[in-house]
C-alpha cells in the first residue's frame, strides 16, 4: 500500500478546525462506488465543505488529507473531537468484488494498526460510524456494517485482527526503543509505543550514509534495515548487517518517496514514523 500525504488545504476543515487529541479511530465507507482515494481527496480539496476527513483508503493507496492533530468533520457530532476519521472507498461492484474487499481490508488493518502504535491506542479504541452513532458521538449511518458482512467480516473481527497485529508491532517497537537506548544511551521507556520521546531520540540521532567515510553501525541501523526488508525494500546483497551503507540509504529514499516526505536518505523523525506506520 502506498501512503500519500496530500493535505486538503482548501477545505474548511483544514483552515478552521481546532486541535484533535486522539482518543480513537472511526472507520467509514464512502457509499460512492467507483470513486477511489486520490479522486476523493481532490473532491474534498475545496472551500465551502462542512465535511472533512483525515484520509481516504482504497485497494492500492492511502491518501492522508489532514494532520492527525487537527479535527475533521467526519461524523457530525462529538466523535469529531476525539476520533481520527478514515473513509474506505468502495468499488463499483461493492457487493460482490471479493478481491477488492480483501485488499482494502488488509490495507485498513495495516493503517489502523500503525495509528494505534503511533497514538498509544488499542483495538478497543477502534469503531465504525454505526457504532459511533450507538455511542451517541456520530450521526445515524450504517457504515461499515452494510459492507463488511457481505464478505464475512464485521467490526469485532476487525478489532480482533488489529489486536493480533498490535501484539507483534508492540514487540517490534520495544526492540526499536531498546536499540536507541543501547546505541545512544537514551533512557526510553520500553513500552512499545512510539511517543514523543522515541521520536525525539530519532530526531537527535540521525542515520545517514557517509560517502567515502566510516559507516554508521549499531542495533538501531539493524532495526531500520529489518523494517525495510519486511516492507519489501532491497537493501543490497549483504542484507541486514547493521551498517548504514549506500544500498540502505537508497532503500530509505524509496520509502521516503512512497511516504511523500523529504527524499534525503536520512532516517529521522518523519522517516521513523513511515517505517513504523506502514
Amino acid at each position: 500500500m502506498d501512503t500519500i500525504i496530500s493535505y486538503t488545504t482548501n477545505n474548511d476543515g483544514y483552515r478552521s478546525n481546532g486541535r484533535l487529541k486522539v482518543k480513537g479511530i472511526m472507520l467509514h465507507s464512502t457509499a460512492t462506488p467507483g470513486i477511489m482515494a486520490k479522486a476523493f481527496r481532490d473532491r474534498f480539496n475545496k472551500p465551502g465543505l462542512g465535511k472533512s476527513v483525515h484520509g481516504f483508503l482504497d485497494d492500492v493507496c492511502y491518501v492522508q488529507c489532514l494532520p492527525y492533530d487537527k479535527k475533521a468533520g467526519h461524523c457530525r457530532y462529538a466523535g469529531n473531537d476525539t476520533h481520527i476519521g478514515i473513509e474506505l472507498c468502495e468499488p463499483m461492484a461493492w457487493q460482490t468484488d471479493q478481491e477488492y474487499f480483501a485488499k482494502v481490508y488488509e490495507n485498513a488493518l495495516q493503517l489502523v494498526t500503525g495509528l494505534c502504535v503511533q497514538f498509544g491506542l488499542n483495538e478497543t479504541n477502534v469503531i465504525d460510524h454505526a457504532e459511533g452513532h450507538t455511542l451517541g458521538i456520530a450521526s445515524n449511518h450504517s457504515d461499515v456494517g452494510h459492507w463488511f458482512p457481505l464478505f464475512g467480516k464485521n467490526m469485532d473481527l476487525f478489532r480482533a485482527d488489529v489486536a493480533r497485529r498490535l501484539a507483534g508491532r508492540r514487540a517490534d517497537i520495544r526492540m526499536l526503543q531498546q536499540a536507541l537506548n543501547h546505541d545512544f544511551g537514551e533512557d526510553l521507556q520500553v513500552d512499545g509505543i512510539v511517543g514523543p520521546k522515541t521520536l525525539a531520540a530519532a530526531a537527535k540521532h540521525l542515520l545517514r550514509y557517509k560517502r567515502g567515510g566510516k559507516y554508521m553501525t549499531g542495533k538501531y541501523v539493524l532495526w531500520v534495515q529489518q523494517r525495510l526488508l519486511g516492507k519489501g525494500y532491497d537493501i543490497g546483497g549483504t542484507g541486514a548487517d547493521g551498517k548504514y551503507g549506500k544500498h540502505t540509504a537508497d532503500a530509505v529514499r524509496r520509502l521516503q518517496t512512497a511516504a511523500s516526505i523529504a527524499k534525503d536518505g536520512i532516517v529521522g523523525k518523519d522517516t521513523l514514523q513511515a517505517l513504523v506506520n506502514a
